[in-house]
């Protein structure tokens, strides 16, 4: 899912899921998330949607709502492809770290 994406990798020694990280560039949530991620030593991608082509963001978009039924907000974390965590809410991340 979204191999069409150009994500930029953060090397972590966790690497039991994949995980992807769709973040705004701007926003205080997304660099927290980002933070947790990095602090826990998890290995992501990510890619900073408000700096991609609108074409790319609008499929991006898309096909997250075909595949999850729900709107696309920032951060979104998808894990495995199976599930995803929407906003910043340490308590919900804790459970990836564990």
């Amino acid at each position: 899912m979204f191999d069409y994406v150009d994500f930029q990798h953060k090397e972590g020694s966790i690497k039991d899921r994949e995980l992807k990280l769709f973040a705004l560039s701007t926003c205080g949530f997304c660099k927290k998330a980002m933070a947790f991620l990095e602090e826990n030593n998890l290995d992501y991608e990510y890619v900073f949607v408000d700096l991609i082509d609108s074409e790319v963001k609008n499929k991006i978009k898309a096909d997250f709502e075909k595949r999850f039924e729900k709107k696309m907000l920032f951060p979104t974390l998808i894990v495995d492809d199976e599930e995803f965590l929407v906003g910043f809410i340490k308590f919900y991340w804790q459970k990836l770290a564990a």
